[in-house]
């Protein structure tokens, strides 16, 4: 089987913060945790830029780990 492409990696981690944001998960940036407060594409980007709740400065994705939920 073929490696993913990049692009289809980065489309996967997009949909997965999309997925956290939903269902009120947190996320882990510069080593704290936090929840997703919304995302955007602006015209031209090929990136999406998400904002954290707390933080009026944007982040790109790649800047977020999205911590596994554990099943109690």
């Amino acid at each position: 089987m073929a490696a993913p492409h990049p692009r289809d990696e980065a489309d996967m981690h997009d949909m997965r913060i999309h997925r956290a944001k939903q269902l009120t998960r947190p996320v882990l940036h510069s080593g704290v945790k936090k929840f997703i407060a919304g995302f955007c594409w602006h015209d031209g980007d090929e990136e999406m830029v998400v904002y954290l709740k707390g933080s009026a400065e944007p982040v790109r994705p790649c800047e977020i780990t999205i911590l596994k939920q554990s099943h109690e």
